[in-house]
């Protein structure tokens, strides 16, 4: 039977593969609150150290860069090879998971799961697993072995945490039981993303796109969306954050057929990233399920973007429709309709429907996403799990 002070407070242990790119900023906002009371990171890479400090982790890396790049290079022949740690970030995490006391722990992306369930299982620590999107879409349908792991990781796990509602369907078809599956919101810190007045801008009106520039985001056909909403260039401007594999491709798009009034700003800080949010009046992000089949979760860049009181413009893609109210908070349309994007591009020239947009975004979001909230519900389930 589990000790009552353990079920007030568990000692919690986070596992990733690389902790942390700079796009999962989301990741640290659950570690460094110290309500999930996280005592160490198991990871085997340490990327952005300055802008995601922490006290304790261990880093032990799982094969080197050159086994990483011939898996990623050529992983059409290792699709039938099941993934595993190496022995000595088996003994290193070992270590660690005893030496810190830890009694549960926590896996980002089902692809880490697998590679740390046998660890737990030895050890007798219950684990559970965020799934976040392309883990149980195109990942099972590119590594067959992996599709076969994820079925002995759902007979292990005590909860599989869906970033969605939508996401439990996803996995239910690739069969986790429903019991096991429990919804936790990735939250936002609203204090670091104050209201911003727009009423009295003045200026031309700004769409921003903010997100890695990969065939799930459709830029290249949100630019040429765009275009065709304002033809007179002075009417509005889309300025598009972020860098990716589809960022050549989009300045071609921008070069070849030169729209002026489209600024790619490349990758951006985030300090800078708040300053273009307070100066834009609408997001937009036109994510798409990809050739690969890979699908979204659900985009924390929405949800900061609503924080801020922009309209969002999006597609009805994975969750995205559970953090935008169609008509209310924002506009949704279907993915790869582009005529409904340039329609939806337009109807945001209206101001006082905008405006009101982007106060009600706000209001949602500190209804629903408010990161003490939702860091309070994940308490909750690191609590459920031990008793269970």
């Amino acid at each position: 039977m589990v000790e009552e002070k353990i079920l007030q407070k568990p000692r919690v242990a986070l596992y990733v593969d690389d902790f942390l790119p700079y796009t999962h900023g989301w990741i640290y906002r659950q570690v460094s609150d110290p309500v999930t009371n996280v005592r160490t990171v198991l990871c085997h890479k340490r990327s952005e150290e300055k802008l995601f400090s922490i006290t304790r982790f261990i880093k032990s890396p799982n094969g080197g860069r050159l086994k990483a790049y011939v898996r990623g290079r050529f992983w059409f022949l290792f699709k039938y090879c099941t993934s595993s740690l190496n022995k000595k970030s088996t003994k290193d995490f070992s270590k660690e998971l005893r030496d810190q006391e830890i009694n549960l722990v926590h896996a980002h992306f089902g692809t880490n799961g697998v590679l740390i369930a046998p660890l737990c299982k030895e050890l007798q620590i219950p684990l559970v697993v965020t799934f976040h999107g392309f883990d149980i879409s195109s990942a099972p349908l590119r590594w067959p072995a992996y599709r076969k792991q994820l079925q002995s990781l759902f007979d292990q796990i005590v909860y599989a945490i869906a970033i969605s509602e939508e996401m439990v369907d996803r996995l239910i078809k690739i069969g986790c039981p429903r019991e096991k599956i429990k919804v936790s919101y990735l939250g936002v810190p609203l204090m670091e993303f104050p209201f911003v007045d727009r009423t009295q801008r003045k200026q031309s009106l700004v769409f921003l796109h903010a997100g890695r520039l990969t065939a799930k985001k459709g830029v290249p056909d949100l630019v040429h969306a765009f275009e065709k909403a304002f033809s007179r260039k002075e009417e509005a401007e889309l300025w598009l954050v972020g860098e990716g594999e589809e960022e050549k491709e989009v300045q071609q798009v921008i070069q070849s057929n030169k729209f002026s009034n489209v600024k790619l700003l490349g990758r951006l800080s985030e300090e800078e990233l708040q300053q273009v949010r307070s100066k834009a009046d609408v997001f937009v992000l036109n994510c798409r399920t990809d050739e690969a089949g890979t699908k979204e979760g659900l985009p924390i860049s929405i949800l900061e973007a609503c924080c801020t009181g922009m309209p969002v413009i999006s597609t009805y893609h994975a969750g995205i429709p559970e953090s935008i109210i169609h008509g209310q908070t924002g506009l949704l349309v279907n993915e790869y309709d582009n005529a409904a994007l340039t329609e939806a591009l337009i109807k945001m020239s209206d101001d006082a429907a905008r405006l009101t947009m982007g106060k009600q975004a706000r209001a949602f979001m500190e209804q629903k996403f408010s990161l003490a909230g939702c860091n309070e519900k994940l308490n909750i389930l690191y609590k459920a799990a031990l008793k269970n």
